[in-house]
């Protein structure tokens, strides 16, 4: 029943006051929603796995760093992972990675192995709670290990840089089968001051654009048979008779080489980027590719590839 004040002298409905309550009451019902606590989930990255870490054809230690990474919206720095059972196996041979006891988050073969080329490889890791849900969480990815390209003789002499000055200039003459890698990636060394070095060393260089050309190897029509290409390079630190020098092609998939791209794009202008720690996204600007699934859980790289070196004594 209406009350009294919604009726006019002559007894009759006042419709004026019922819309004018109508709307006051509507209005008081908006205000008190407006100071009510809302809660908004904001997603961050900052539970997901960041893998760092290769297997190669060297006969090393290898090595595989995991982080819970960071979030550049709450600020999260990253931690490491501690825990993990991780392993590699072409389905013939399995490589165990045991946790570091004096560096947590670092994981490393029992001994020196390698990987062949020609081989696929998969890395299985597992006994992870990331997300703190409760689950124990698994990762994995797969690879072909690029057969590495042959490398048949190196010549050095002495001769000029770039910059007129003195310096050795190396002649690598490769036999590159059909079989072989899609890119290498070149590098040279003196007295094999190497020092484990490895893809991810190389990475952040601040070379925007990859040269494919360069980088490129190139195909024989016939499997099995092979073709003579040389490469220049030059070593521009003093060189004297008895040094030893060594010319390394790093032997990569076109994903990788991708990946190396993408993340030169990603680092070159960043002036806080941290080489010791690759993926931290609270120094990288972008999100990066990933070969590691499940890829909305995790970020990072592993790399598999195989390695060629030749070497020589210089003599004058």
């Amino acid at each position: 029943m209406f009350s009294q004040r919604f009726y006019d002298t002559k007894g009759t409905l006042d419709y004026t006051n019922i819309v004018q309550s109508f709307c006051i009451i509507v209005l008081a019902l908006l205000l008190y929603s407006c100071e009510q606590d809302m809660t908004i989930e904001i997603k961050t990255n900052d539970k997901r796995l960041l893998v760092d870490g290769g297997f190669t054809t060297d006969s090393v230690i290898h090595t595989i760093r995991l982080y819970c990474s960071g979030s550049l919206i709450t600020g999260q720095p990253q931690t490491v992972v501690t825990g993990a059972k991780i392993y590699v196996t072409d389905k013939t041979d399995t490589f165990y990675y045991i946790e570091n006891k004096d560096t947590l988050g670092l994981y490393q073969t029992s001994g020196k192995c390698c990987g062949k080329g020609g081989h696929n490889y998969a890395l299985t890791i597992t006994n992870i709670d990331v997300d703190k849900d409760g689950k124990m969480d698994s990762y994995t990815t797969n690879s072909l290990m690029p057969v590495p390209v042959k490398l048949d003789s190196l010549v050095s002499k002495r001769g000029l840089n770039g910059d007129g000055n003195m310096a050795v200039n190396n002649y690598a003459y490769y036999k590159l089968y059909y079989n072989g890698p899609d890119y290498v990636y070149k590098s040279e060394l003196l007295n094999n001051d190497d020092n484990g070095t490895t893809i991810t060393d190389r990475l952040g260089t601040g070379v925007i654009a990859r040269d494919e050309n360069e980088y490129k190897v190139p195909k024989v029509l016939n499997p099995g048979s092979f073709i003579n290409y040389w490469s220049y390079l030059s070593i521009n630190s003093a060189v004297v008779q008895g040094d030893t020098i060594s010319f390394i092609c790093y032997n990569l998939t076109t994903a990788q080489f991708e990946f190396l791209k993408e993340f030169d794009l990603n680092t070159s202008s960043n002036n806080q980027f941290n080489s010791e720690n690759i993926y931290d996204q609270l120094k990288v600007p972008t999100n990066l590719p990933t070969n590691i699934e499940p890829s909305d859980k995790a970020a990072g790289y592993f790399f598999i590839y195989s390695i060629s070196k030749i070497s020589k004594v210089f003599n004058e």
